[in-house]
């Protein structure tokens, strides 16, 4: 769908940085001072879904039908997404997490990481607490980066250019859960701070496999939300160890490549959504 519609790609990911590192720095304050920390989800959730609100204040707020329309087109719309693409989305962190746990063992990593997370071995309430949260996140994330931002970007660019460029905003995006007390980012850097480079790197390669996706599909947000679902169901199902996750970062890094050298026109040519 052609629309009449100048993307505005500084203010959204301006504010959206802004809002999320005010909130999530504030939830980090929160998560070191023990009469806070009652307040700290309280303080990130505007943060968390900084991306989503961004982008219907813009688009609703912009009056503008063709860009409201295209948005609701594209939302829920699984006929926007091709027979063919179901199997890398569904398919593509499978197979890199079991890949990667194979290789793993070459390296005298536990044969446990095929085992189920011990949250996953029943499934009770913290297993549907944790589905619900996995899916949530993704679904909320996406709906403002492929809702409004990615297409911002992409706008008089090459989709190389604007995948490197997204992917570069959406670590910035990250940065603030790197300092929140307990939280995943920052257990991390506690560890190893190669595994906390370690995530960092994998956006790179994630971010162009769902631009790929995303474009390849009439920009279904569906897709995208389902292949994120996905990534981040995986990354916490089995008892991966750091080591393997970052197998998993180089097997994705492989697959990317493979992608974009199989796709180079659609990657680098400039073409007008």
């Amino acid at each position: 769908m052609k629309i009449n519609y100048k993307y505005k790609p500084f203010k959204y990911f301006f504010i959206t940085l802004l809002l999320t590192w005010i909130s999530l720095f504030l939830g980090a304050y929160c998560s070191y001072n023990e009469s806070l920390k009652s307040y700290q989800i309280l303080c990130m959730l505007p943060g968390l879904f900084a991306p989503f609100i961004v982008a219907m204040f813009l688009i609703y707020g912009s009056k503008n039908k063709g860009l409201k329309k295209d948005f609701k087109t594209r939302l829920l719309n699984l006929k926007l997404i091709k027979l063919k693409f179901w199997a890398a989305i569904l398919l593509i962190m499978p197979f890199a997490l079991f890949l990667a746990t194979a290789i793993s063992l070459l390296f005298r990593q536990p044969i446990e990481q095929f085992s189920l997370s011990p949250e996953f071995t029943l499934i009770g309430g913290e297993a549907i607490l944790i589905l619900t949260i996995i899916l949530l996140a993704p679904t909320f994330e996406e709906l403002g980066w492929r809702g409004y931002g990615v297409d911002s970007l992409k706008k008089g660019k090459s989709l190389m250019k604007a995948t490197l460029i997204y992917a570069l905003l959406w670590n910035l995006w990250h940065l603030p859960l790197f300092f929140i007390n307990g939280y995943y980012h920052n257990e991390l850097i506690h560890m190893n701070i190669i595994y906390a480079l370690n995530f960092v790197v994998s956006l790179v390669p994630v971010a162009f496999l769902m631009n790929w996706i995303f474009y390849k599909n009439g920009r279904s947000i569906t897709a995208i939300i389902l292949f994120h679902f996905m990534l981040n169901l995986f990354s916490v199902l089995f008892q991966t160890e750091q080591f393997t996750k970052c197998i998993i970062t180089i097997i994705l890094s492989v697959i990317s490549a493979i992608v974009v050298w199989k796709n180079k026109s659609f990657f680098y040519e400039k073409v007008s959504l």
